[in-house]
């Protein structure tokens, strides 16, 4: 009989993957049937908790790939007698158990005491080099129907010899291809974990990959600090009641480690029998040891990570037994991970420096605002009292000197009003803090009242202005408030900016899913220069005869941000000597809303 499973007790999937090594192993099996005289020949290899056929000659169909378990082989082969490598079980001795599981030929024994029985078992198990049973050799049925003769023991010892080889090294080439596919299914999941946007993400995203492929029980990782003075180190470990270490206590060694290790752009094994390594004393390397015995480790690969010339941090996998060494593939594959997270700790401190200067910039805008609101009411108050009191003036009794004065007085304070209430709301649009809480807003009646209030200084400087506005409303999620001086701002702009018999058209239409307002004038027009800089605070044109006319340098940066808490963008289309279009495009209303009848024109 020939210890393996029945036909019906099938494995999941085929015996072996590789099929060069699954036709040596064929061809084994076949030449031992043949040479050495018997019908029927299998190898059986383990794996795992069960042993699976992967090879047989002389059987039915369907027999490779069976599987029979591990005690079943290991108690009838204890119970076995020895002849040289080879173990047999006379058919009285053949237990039940094994019967279960066994493939019994259909054949009549012969009479002698030298006869083959159907139940007896000639096995010849192989062993690795650290005495693990690997596998199974056995043959059924000899041609001649008796026990195999000295002759045919030497033909089977030969081919038992034959057999561990071959065993070995297909076992070996099968270790090393599942190291190779699953170091690079490590490789991609972690560069597949790069898009997360922190490194704590990275890491959560691929550590247990990383820990199962490598085979591993854990693994940490120490991530340095820009500045370079301190680490963050995250640990992950398959058993969840694992206790943290403390660090600490060997900080001091490994991070030396790293940096000398990724200056030369070495990943290496550390246990009990690999203590010596470039760079590492006797002493710290009995404190590494010392440590890792604390923490029931027996061996740790350790990795390097780093951008550039700069290390960043370092890798440990763990493993508990040295037992099971780490393989050039998997220290290969360890290295490109380093070489990956290092890209994510970078990553990590180039996005919490950009935080750092964001948060910074924040608290500044936040100052800046404070100051401005404090300034301008501080401002207010005074220059109120200082106007009412020029208006209370009577003029009639000043000379002309004295009217003059008045005069100059009243529009300097006019023109303080007009910066302060910039800065005021410059400072509320810029407000972080500030809510905006959008409401539907008619743009198509912003535009109609700001008109009204403006055509009569048009007028008075002698330029005409047209509204060209639709018959239905053109809603639009904001703050009416905002909106009307985001579009008085443009409109003044565009009046102040034209001569006496120009023209200045505002027109607001729906495209899309945006509402377009387009304010254009036939006035003095901006350089290429200057419209580089429209939106920066307090910038006043280089034109002189821009400079001529009064301004804050604050109106055009107002427009900017109110566009922009609306979600929407502002764009300025000019040529000096040939006038301005300023464009502002913002998101329409997307709810329902009963319409309003249209302004008059």
């Amino acid at each position: 009989m020939s210890v393996e499973p029945r036909p019906g007790r099938r494995a999941a999937e085929p015996a072996w993957d590789d099929e060069q090594t699954r036709q040596h192993l064929q061809v084994l099996v076949e030449g031992v049937a043949t040479l050495a005289g018997f019908a029927q020949s299998s190898l059986t290899l383990r794996r795992d908790d069960h042993f699976e056929v992967v090879a047989a000659a002389g059987v039915e169909d369907g027999f490779v790939g069976t599987r029979v378990p591990v005690e079943s082989i290991e108690r009838e082969l204890e119970d076995a007698d020895e002849w040289g490598v080879w173990r047999f079980v006379p058919h009285d001795r053949a237990s039940a158990e094994s019967l279960a599981y066994s493939h019994i030929p259909d054949v009549t024994p012969l009479e002698g005491e030298d006869a083959w029985h159907p139940l007896d078992l000639l096995a010849a198990p192989v062993h690795d080099d650290q005495g693990r049973l690997r596998g199974v050799l056995s043959v059924d049925i000899p041609d001649d129907g008796r026990l195999p003769s000295p002759a045919k023991m030497e033909v089977l010892t030969r081919y038992a010899g034959l057999a561990r080889t071959l065993v070995l090294l297909a076992l070996e080439r099968e270790e090393l291809s599942q190291q190779v596919r699953m170091a690079a299914q490590a490789r991609q999941i972690v560069r597949q974990a790069l898009g997360e946007p922190t490194l704590e993400l990275v890491l959560e995203a691929c550590r247990a990959a990383v820990v199962s492929c490598f085979d591993a029980v854990g693994m940490w990782l120490t991530a340095f600090d820009a500045d370079g003075t301190g680490s963050t180190t995250t640990s992950y470990a398959v058993d969840e009641t694992y206790d943290v270490p403390p660090f600490d206590d060997i900080d001091d060694v490994v991070v030396g480690l790293a940096r000398t290790y990724w200056a030369d752009q070495v990943v290496t094994p550390f246990s009990r029998d690999h203590l010596d390594h470039p760079g590492l004393s006797p002493e710290d390397a009995g404190r590494l040891l010392g440590f890792l015995d604390g923490i029931g480790i027996g061996s740790v690969l350790f990795v390097p990570m780093g951008v550039g010339p700069e290390c960043v941090g370092f890798l440990v996998l763990t493993r508990v037994s040295a037992s099971r060494p780490w393989s050039d593939v998997e220290v290969e594959a360890a290295r490109d991970i380093g070489r990956d997270l290092g890209l994510a700790v970078g990553k990590a401190r180039q996005l919490e420096l950009e935080r750092a200067v964001v948060d910074r910039l924040r608290r500044l805008d936040s100052y800046r605002v404070e100051v401005v609101n404090t300034l301008g009411h501080e401002l207010r108050n005074p220059l109120f009292s200082m106007s009412a009191n020029l208006e209370l003036l009577d003029t009639d009794r000043l000379d002309e000197d004295g009217r003059r004065s008045v005069a100059a007085a009243t529009r300097g304070a006019r023109r303080m009003r007009a910066v302060i209430d910039d800065m005021l709301t410059m400072a509320q649009v810029s407000d972080p803090h500030r809510e905006f809480d959008p409401i539907p807003v008619d743009l198509r009646r912003v535009v109609h009242d700001v008109y009204e209030e403006c055509h009569a200084a048009a007028s008075a400087g002698g330029v005409t202005c047209d509204a060209d506005l639709p018959d239905e409303p053109l809603l639009v999620p904001g703050d009416a408030e905002e909106l009307h001086r985001l579009l008085t701002n443009l409109a003044t702009n565009a009046i102040k900016y034209t001569d006496p018999g120009g023209r200045v058209t505002v027109r607001v239409a729906r495209q899309d899913d945006s509402v377009v307002v387009a304010v254009t004038d036939t006035g003095i027009g901006i350089s290429e220069a200057d419209r580089t800089q429209l939106f920066r605070e307090f910038f006043r044109s280089t034109n002189p005869a821009a400079l001529a006319r009064p301004g804050t340098g604050l109106g055009l940066a107002i427009v900017a941000r109110i566009a922009a808490r609306h979600g929407g963008t502002v764009d300025i289309d000019s040529e000096r000597g040939r006038g301005t279009t300023a464009t502002v495009v913002l998101p329409a209303w997307a709810g329902d809303v009963s319409p309003e009848p249209a302004p008059a024109s």
